[in-house]
């Protein structure tokens, strides 16, 4: 009878894992409109989130719509991925739209330097605690933060450029910076990876908390799961995933206005 039982917990055992090793290879696409607010205006955009890719290889197909950017959220790579795994992803990517990237913690794993190389032939933008202009338009800007940084001192480099009525997207490795930049003066939008939605969950119990897409007044917070793994290619609760953002402008008394970009 114990043998019985063994078997059977065994097999119960088998199929979990199987579960949540195809779980953590069903990726979903998520598809997003963000209204968001702005003094300036700006023209309509679509904007592809992705963190968190670690050890995976990207399809061919993995862009299907046109796109006007990608923000690679950190973690785009770790320890003993091939190189050319990476360039495969890199190639992917730059061919549909601009490339912008921020540092994760595993990323410097494959050697910063190399990293950077590689980064640079496929002409990427490293957002090294700095703001970039988007679609050259002064008045809507990216800005970035690398995972390394001491805190203050990076978030103070990363918005130095910035002025107070430009229309801002936030991407950090980590959702834990969203906390410093709560003013009302604080960008529109914000978007991190890092957690992985806790991967492996057990109803609402996990490492971290889900990721997710949260409107806090007029702004908006996204925390996503991540595409790929670590430690574990397994994942329960958690749902593998990128974004596609679409960005309308929306200004404060609910007037809609395209700017045009020069």
């Amino acid at each position: 009878m114990h043998l019985k039982y063994l078997f059977r917990a065994g097999l119960a055992a088998a199929a979990l894992l199987l579960y949540m090793y195809r779980n953590a290879n069903k990726i979903h696409k998520k598809r997003h409109i963000i209204k968001l607010e702005t003094r300036h205006g700006f023209r309509p955009f679509r904007l592809l989130f992705v963190a968190d890719i670690h050890r995976k290889k990207l399809p061919e197909n993995f862009i299907t719509n046109p796109l006007d950017a990608v923000v690679i959220g950190g973690d785009f790579t770790e320890r003993g991925v091939p190189m050319k795994r990476t360039a495969d992803n890199l190639r992917i990517l730059t061919e549909a739209a601009p490339v912008f990237f921020i540092w994760g913690n595993n990323d410097e794993e494959v050697g910063e330097r190399n990293l950077r190389k590689l980064l640079g032939h496929f002409q990427v933008t490293i957002l090294d605690n700095e703001s970039v202009e988007l679609f050259n338009n002064p008045h809507l800007k990216l800005v970035g933060v690398d995972f390394f940084s001491d805190r203050e001192e990076k978030l103070k480099k990363a918005f130095s450029k910035v002025e107070r009525d430009d229309t801002v997207l936030f991407a950090s490795h980590t959702p834990a910076v969203f906390k410093y930049l709560q003013s009302a003066e604080g960008p529109g939008f914000m978007m991190a990876g890092h957690t992985h939605g806790g991967q492996i969950r057990i109803g609402r119990i996990g490492l971290y908390k889900k990721g997710s897409l949260r409107k806090f007044g007029r702004r908006y917070q996204l925390v996503t799961n991540g595409y790929g793994t670590t430690s574990l290619p397994l994942r329960l609760g958690a749902e593998a995933q990128y974004h596609i953002l679409e960005f309308i402008p929306l200004e404060g008394n609910g007037f809609q206005r395209v700017a045009k970009n020069t």
